[in-house]
């Protein structure tokens, strides 16, 4: 009875909750997504780098001129190509889950874009997964230190040398995770009516 009323309350504000999901994801577009923190006794106030959804800011000169010793590819926006399209694809589902608000009668709408979210939040992370892996191991052996392959982690502390490095998400992860839960909440209570045939889309409206 309590998971029924709940339903039925979500149901009963599905338009909010959707364009709250929206809101959301098009805030993000503007949102540092993920950082990291380099400390060491030559730099103890930290060398710090942000990534938002079309570029990277922060201390990268100095951060290049570091990883260079050891043979790093340096960091900059026009190597990362996939920033190109995430404030794109933020944006068109962000607009799919406001029509998806206005569209009452298609109970079907939610799901397209709660399927694009989840489709790029895999994506996303598997590709950073592997630019952090390409970043530590893809090494210039020609560098002037050598160090052992290493992937940084996506979360937390890690040593290299003497450099300590903390690796943190940001608004512009967590923002869509809860825009995420509340179409998937909107999905789970539109399965208690029947779904408008694609036929009567024009209808969807009315």
């Amino acid at each position: 009875m309590r998971i029924a009323g709940l339903l039925a309350k979500i149901e009963r504000r599905r338009t909010p909750l959707l364009l709250a999901a929206a809101v959301l994801l098009a805030a993000a577009s503007l949102l540092p997504l993920w950082g990291m923190v380099l400390v060491s006794t030559q730099y103890p106030e930290g060398l710090r780098m942000v990534v938002y959804p079309t570029r990277i800011v922060g201390d990268l000169a100095e951060i290049n001129a570091l990883n260079h010793y050891i043979g790093m590819t340096p960091i900059a926006d026009d190597f990362f190509v996939e920033l190109r399209y995430l404030r794109p694809a933020l944006l068109v589902l962000a607009g799919a889950l406001a029509l998806a608000a206005l569209a009452r009668r298609a109970r079907w709408m939610p799901v397209l874009p709660l399927v694009g979210m989840i489709a790029m939040a895999a994506a996303g992370l598997g590709v950073m997964r592997y630019r952090l892996w390409q970043f530590g191991h893809q090494l210039d052996p020609q560098a002037p230190i050598t160090i052992d392959p290493f992937t940084p982690p996506m979360v937390g502390l890690n040593q290299i040398a003497q450099f300590a490095s903390y690796s943190y998400f940001s608004w512009g992860f967590f923002l869509p995770l809860v825009a995420g839960l509340l179409v998937a909440l909107v999905v789970v209570a539109d399965r208690r009516r029947p779904s408008t045939p694609l036929t009567g889309v024009v209808t969807a409206f009315a």
